[in-house]
């Protein structure tokens, strides 16, 4: 039970600063759990491992907030950012459920329900708001019902950004605002555009007013960011925990292709991501594309912004090079990997295996590769996933 485990340690570290219920939050930590489905990736370990980089985010590098329950919040939303997810991206959730209903027999780890995502959410973001909407059931449960309603009306607002911040479709604008935040840190909010636009303070807000509006809205952006990060943080873990999680990355792409095949009767998606019969060539390109396009440059420009000495930056004197620079090293070390045909080979033997973690032996002496077996770190339920034991270390010694 990784997530109740990493979860309940993480939360009660904040137990000072936020009044709940202990057994009712081991109650809903095993309620969310069990609400991850049992998918290659999306699973309820992807969460604890979120969970306890958002943790090592503020406990080790740094992060804190005016707002006490912020850490607290965050913390939170990863655990719950991906429950029950089904192991499909938007893409397909919006093309498959145009009309309310699949072609294909629906079978688990789909359910029924999957097949109107789409139209409940009218195809924005219909998965984060799913995810939204079945934390805050499972938070209304009496049992599950660890911190007061007053809490959670606190909590509601930026828990369901962060969630909804997590939709890669979102990745380009948050980058956006991210770089005019930076540019308004350096040169003052009043050249360029604001990075909140089009929000805007309260008209009559005096100048204390406004800085407090504009303090606590970036404290909310800064939230949605670090949880981003840590959704897409796998390749800031050491170099063969990366490739761990890389593999299950693999497998539900893959097992996405073949449903695709079954319900368009075409590839909708990267052929070099989602077709496992792509080239080995093909595929690795693809890995390299996430890493270098899409980790890498969201790491940067947050080591730029904690780089900025501000009174007004929330992320002031965080630090984050220990990521980055895994990251980089990760990058020229998937260089010289090699990924073999028998490498996904192997994979395909393991299809049946829905477990969150593969076994580490059978898979490792299975795969020529071409980096070592050292596990680094504590475990998050018997796993080596998570790089350190959770606690205040940094994310990836």
């Amino acid at each position: 039970r990784p997530l109740l485990f990493t979860g309940f340690i993480c939360l009660d570290a904040y137990s000072k600063l936020v009044d709940f219920d202990k057994q009712k939050l081991v109650n809903f930590l095993s309620d969310v759990e069990s609400g991850y489905r049992k998918v290659p990736y999306h699973n309820s370990l992807h969460g604890a491992s979120a969970a306890r980089l958002v943790y090592s985010f503020c406990a080790g590098c740094g992060l804190a907030f005016t707002q006490e329950f912020m850490e607290f919040t965050l913390v939170l939303a990863a655990l719950v950012h991906d429950v029950h997810h089904p192991g499909l991206t938007p893409a397909f959730i919006s093309r498959a459920g145009a009309n309310g209903t699949w072609k294909m027999q629906i079978s688990p780890p789909l359910e029924d329900a999957d097949a109107a995502l789409a139209m409940r959410y009218n195809d924005i973001s219909p998965l984060e708001h799913m995810h939204c909407a079945t934390t805050f059931e499972l938070l209304r449960r009496e049992a599950n019902a660890f911190l007061s309603e007053e809490t959670v009306a606190t909590m509601r607002k930026p828990l369901t950004r962060a969630i909804l911040g997590t939709d890669m479709g979102k990745h380009a604008e948050t980058m956006t605002r991210l770089a005019a935040l930076i540019d308004n840190l350096k040169h003052g909010s009043d050249v360029g555009v604001p990075w909140h636009w089009p929000a805007k303070p309260p008209a009559n807000a005096d100048e204390e007013g406004r800085k407090l509006w504009e303090r606590l809205a970036q404290e909310e952006f800064v939230l949605e960011l670090f949880l981003h990060a840590a959704d897409l943080g796998n390749p800031t873990l050491p170099f063969e925990q990366w490739c761990r999680w890389n593999r299950m990355v693999q497998r539900e792409f893959h097992r996405q292709g073949d449903l695709e095949f079954q319900e368009f009767g075409e590839l909708i998606s990267p052929p070099a991501g989602f077709d496992r019969s792509c080239s080995t060539q093909a595929e690795h390109a693809f890995t390299k594309g996430f890493m270098q396009y899409l980790a890498l440059p969201l790491f940067e420009q947050l080591h730029d912004l904690s780089q900025i000495d501000s009174d007004a930056s929330v992320c002031a004197g965080i630090n984050i090079s220990r990521c980055l620079k895994n990251l980089r090293s990760n990058i020229e070390m998937w260089d010289r990997y090699e990924l073999t045909r028998e490498d996904l080979e192997a994979e395909a033997e393991d299809e049946d295996d829905v477990r969150p973690l593969p076994s580490t032996t059978s898979t490792m002496q299975r795969s020529r590769s071409t980096y070592s077996r050292a596990s680094s770190g504590g475990s998050l339920g018997g796993t080596s996933l998570g790089g350190n034991a959770v606690g205040g270390g940094s994310l990836a010694e």
